[in-house]
């Protein structure tokens, strides 16, 4: 990686997106206050609630996103305000996605608060307190199923209204993340571990192509399409998405392989949940693929002996941490990190061959590189 590059232009992007996406989905919100005071004994708190673990990430999709539609710059007001409600689109759709994925690993913490539905079993417990602690979490789990629904729902009327290209896009892609995540989920059981290769692929289909290159092709639909007037004429879209894919696809893994080093060497109060939280629910990530083959007899039976267990301790995970270092698997994925930062890097001269883009756009989606390349949470 290119040492000169600093993340500190991308940082202030994200910022300053963070800022405005926030306001749009409280907006949302309230436009959509008639459906939740529908059913008053909950709407309000709900409405409360959703807002709250919404606005709370990094927003990084959303961002993307209005990268995304500076790519071709626009001076269309029309085209600016349908710009910020596809980040807040994108960040409900998000946020539905990640309350379905905390049921489904039974975690409990999510950027350092409790999940929804650890807080919707909070408000049955306080409302509902003779309800036992099992009958108390189906409860929870079921009513946040619902929750993350409701997220989805609230998006799409959101996003209705952009261009029905853009909107397709969006469906086209969430589509192949639930496919990926089922993948994920079969992962889990089945007996015999995945192949790296398998992982990975699985990684660019529910992560990569999900949280970098959509993001950033639907933003530049968006504003390309509000500056030609005959929409069917893509060609210039058409080149340049094929090397937002290709870049999005490449950033998209580094941002997962750097989660699941974070998920094992991160500071549990800056990642915001349980550190180990992986090995716990014992998903074979690459860091586990790569082990396994090393490990001695011994060490894997010590390795299998909390991997997949929520019984886990903090002497496990230090054990493991050494396991990866001893090995030079910590080193091992750097080097697939840093190949896959390479292909994004190298994918980005392209843009400035393509008319019509916006090259300081450009320089930002460097500084991205840098920035996940850097990010310690």
């Amino acid at each position: 990686m290119d040492s000169s590059l600093t993340p500190s232009e991308f940082v202030a992007f994200l910022l300053r997106s963070r800022t405005s996406i926030t306001k749009k989905i409280h907006n949302i919100f309230i436009n959509n206050k008639d459906i939740l005071s529908s059913v008053p004994s909950v709407g309000e708190w709900l409405a409360k609630e959703m807002e709250d673990f919404s606005s709370t990430g990094k927003m990084l999709r959303g961002a993307l996103s209005l990268l995304g539609t500076e790519l071709f710059s626009s001076n269309s007001t029309d085209t600016q305000d349908q710009a910020t409600l596809l980040a807040a689109g994108l960040e409900l759709l998000q946020a539905g996605l990640l309350v379905h994925d905390d049921i489904m690993d039974h975690d409990e913490l999510r950027r350092g608060k409790p999940t929804l539905h650890v807080r919707v079993g909070h408000r049955i417990h306080a409302q509902r307190p003779k309800i036992g602690a099992i009958d108390r979490l189906r409860a929870a789990e079921a009513e946040g199923i619902c929750v993350g629904d409701l997220f989805f729902f609230l998006a799409w009327k959101a996003l209705s209204a952009l261009p029905a290209s853009v909107s397709s896009l969006i469906a086209h892609e969430h589509a192949l993340v639930t496919l990926a995540q089922m993948r994920d989920v079969e992962f889990g059981y089945d007996a015999a571990p995945p192949t790296l290769d398998d992982v990975l692929e699985m990684y660019r289909l529910k992560t990569a192509r999900y949280t970098v290159a959509l993001p950033l092709t639907a933003g530049a639909l968006l504003s390309y399409s509000g500056n030609h007037a005959n929409h069917e004429d893509l060609t210039a879209f058409n080149e340049l998405k094929a090397v937002l894919d290709y870049y999005g696809e490449a950033m998209g893994l580094v941002f997962q392989l750097q989660d699941d080093r974070l998920g094992l060497f991160g500071d549990e109060s800056k990642v915001g949940k349980p550190v180990g939280s992986d090995i716990k629910e014992g998903k074979k990530t690459p860091y586990i693929l790569s082990l396994l083959p090393k490990l001695s007899t011994d060490e894997r039976v010590s390795l299998f002996s909390f991997f997949g267990t929520p019984s886990i301790k903090t002497s496990d995970i230090e054990w493991l941490r050494s396991m990866m270092i001893a090995y030079g698997i910590d080193e091992e994925i750097h080097v697939l990190t840093e190949g896959y930062t390479a292909q994004a890097l190298s994918s980005l001269q392209l843009l400035y061959s393509i008319p019509e883009v916006d090259t300081t756009a450009i320089e930002v989606l460097k500084d991205f590189v840098a920035y996940s390349n850097a990010r310690n949470r």
